[in-house]
């Protein structure tokens, strides 16, 4: 799925459809899509240069940070973005400050923007930082690896750096 930005020329450009898992390329320790991402697309020549409204839903098998487990995300989300031509007879020499209008502006090559570059990059922005399965997960044991939620082990439950064994001393002649 492509915008075409000559098309633009005439008005704006709409896209519905479905775009399959493995045109996103998406690193399955980060994200794991099994259907098609359902997406909707608005294009229009806006004073900026192009601004590409949507949204996409998706499930996604996301890894839960404590246990290693994937567990399933409906994602849906919308998205509102501007576009400008890369300019190749422009040369960067040196530092350039960005200005705060210059994080919101993205660039495209060539005669057109694919719709699946937009999507992996919204997919990936909208994972949370830490992705969880459940509030109450347990994890995986720090010594033998066993999935806490699944089964217990007998492995000791406070570890104590040795570094911190004089510290400890003097809390117990404190306490006595």
């Amino acid at each position: 799925m492509r915008i075409i930005i000559k098309e633009l020329e005439f008005g704006p450009v709409q896209l519905t459809g479905e775009v399959a898992p493995e045109i996103l390329n998406m690193d399955p320790n980060e994200v794991i899509l099994e259907e098609p991402v359902k997406v909707t697309v608005a294009a229009e020549k806006h004073p900026l240069g192009i601004r590409v409204q949507g949204s996409y839903s998706a499930v996604e098998h996301v890894p839960c940070a404590r246990c290693l487990e994937t567990y399933q995300v409906e994602a849906r989300q919308d998205f509102d973005l501007f576009y400008q031509p890369h300019q190749t007879n422009r040369p960067i020499t040196g530092e350039i400050e960005l200005k705060e209008n210059d994080t919101d502006v993205s660039f495209f090559w060539g005669d057109g923007i694919e719709v699946g570059d937009i999507l992996r990059e919204q997919i990936l922005l909208n994972l949370p930082m830490k992705s969880v399965c459940r509030e109450d997960c347990l994890g995986l044991c720090p010594h033998c690896g066993k999935n806490r939620n699944l089964e217990a082990c007998d492995c000791e439950s406070v570890l104590l750096d040795p570094r911190l064994e004089p510290l400890l001393k003097i809390k117990h002649r404190i306490n006595l």
